[in-house]
């Protein structure tokens, strides 16, 4: 509208009785794109108002149609149609929900477009790429991308797009050391070291993406979580530091002068990240194989008992998890499988241990069984007291441990691995006394030990 044809027009919006009127009129518009339904008449004042703008006396308490009003504006005012009234009155173009919804969309459908149409110039591997376009594809891709877009906006979103696909075309593969976040974060962000902090828009949508490729690991802590994020990064070998995550060890092997006098002493270490990577190479298990405890208190209670009754030439290897396994354990157990250890795994029995047992049976297949983690065991450590299960999450496990599932999902109670102990300091003796190991998965008790082992 010109200057001179607004300053025209103005007076005729502007009476007091007026504003009501054509605020429902902008109300209507708003919402329908057209003229279309009906404006209640509230006070005589804007009756009279309204009358002397178009022309028709409305009683108060009385609708009119939008559509009439629109009319009369058009037939016996200078205004051209209703909209420019409204518009003039209240200064600023009517905005419609629908259109703008409509815009909203069209921008974000194209920032999704352009994520993809990206990928080609990274120059990725055709493993990153591929999954990268398999993630973005996925319902939980595309509800990532589009929350992205909405928190973000669209150039911010790219470059967190590009982020996660380059931090996919550098992750190492089992075979390879793990990285370190901000070594990777210098290497796919413009943020530099902290490019993938927590709530970065790069570290939001590269869990996601771990999220959808690892679902096992993500159910097995609150969504969001400081746990929830480590065990993503660390199934994606990406630690945050050297040093932070650790595996506490009792009886290692090895050639090197810091294993030989480590074991020498009889003593435990925690060995992290930068440990393994200069020891990962020597480290062995003794007698060929590894028991691995969840539990702190149980491996205290194994190692002392060890201590006290054997010499230090005969002590077994024992390793803990704390809880949660973690890159370093992981690593720790990869290095002595790969020297030829066996690993026996002794856990909780709740989801979390049961997890665990299946995620290290799944890593090691012919290399790792389960320790004392059968139903007799489990009627054994448990107590009445004990937590309530929900038998739905030990379905993953029961591949492996079919018996025990059954059990526990019958029993619908969790059992604690402290009732094992004298359990398990029996097995370690008979591996001692008379080189006989838990029974292995998928092999018969009694078996040879000197078969089993070489």
């Amino acid at each position: 509208m010109r200057p001179d044809r607004a300053t025209e027009l103005l007076p005729l919006v502007r009476p007091a009785g007026l504003a009501t009127v054509l605020d429902a009129l902008h109300d209507r518009l708003a919402l329908h794109g057209v003229p279309r339904g009906t404006i209640l008449i509230g006070t005589a004042e804007a009756a009279d108002a309204l009358e002397d703008l178009i022309g028709k006396r409305v009683a108060p308490g009385k609708r009119i149609g939008v559509a009439e009003v629109d009319r009369l504006l058009r037939d016996r005012t200078p205004f051209e149609s209703l909209e420019e009234a409204v518009e003039l009155y209240r200064g600023t173009p009517i905005v419609r929900p629908r259109e703008e919804r409509a815009r909203a969309q069209a921008e974000r459908e194209r920032a999704v477009r352009r994520c993809f149409e990206l990928l080609p110039a990274l120059n990725l591997s055709s493993g990153a790429e591929n999954r990268m376009v398999m993630w973005m594809r996925s319902e939980s891709g595309e509800r990532a991308l589009r929350a992205g877009f909405r928190r973000w906006r669209e150039e911010a979103l790219l470059k967190a797009v590009r982020a996660v696909a380059l931090a996919f075309h550098r992750m190492p593969d089992r075979s390879q050391p793990p990285i370190y976040l901000a070594d990777l974060a210098n290497e796919v962000t413009d943020e530099r070291s902290h490019g993938l902090d927590v709530r970065r828009p790069a570290s939001s949508l590269l869990l996601r993406a771990l999220e959808f490729f690892y679902p096992e690991t993500a159910a097995r802590e609150r969504r969001g979580s400081a746990a929830w994020r480590t065990n993503l990064l660390s199934e994606a070998r990406i630690a945050r530091d050297p040093i932070s995550v650790r595996s506490d060890t009792f009886g290692l092997m090895g050639d090197t002068p810091y294993l030989r006098e480590l074991r020498r002493a009889a003593l435990t270490r925690s060995v992290n990240l930068d440990d393994l990577a200069q020891l990962g190479h020597d480290v062995r298990a003794w007698g060929g194989v590894a028991f691995v405890a969840e539990n702190p208190t149980v491996h205290t209670a194994l190692f002392m008992h060890v201590r006290a009754h054997y010499v230090v030439e005969s002590h077994p290897t024992l390793i803990c998890t704390n809880g949660n396994i973690n890159l370093a354990d992981w690593l720790l157990l990869e290095a002595l499988v790969r020297s030829g250890a066996h690993v026996y795994y002794c856990g909780d029995f709740d989801k979390k241990g049961l997890d665990i047992t299946r995620d290290i049976l799944e890593r090691f297949p012919g290399a790792a069984s389960p320790w004392r983690m059968t139903a007799s065991d489990y009627e054994a450590a448990i107590r009445t007291e004990t937590a309530t299960l929900d038998p739905r999450g030990l379905e993953r496990a029961a591949r492996f441990l079919p018996d025990l599932v059954r059990a526990m999902s019958l029993r619908r109670h969790a059992a604690d691995q402290e009732g094992l102990i004298p359990l398990l300091k029996a097995d370690l003796d008979r591996f001692v006394l008379h080189g006989e190991p838990p029974p292995r998965l998928g092999v018969a008790p009694g078996s040879n030990f000197e078969a089993i082992t070489r």
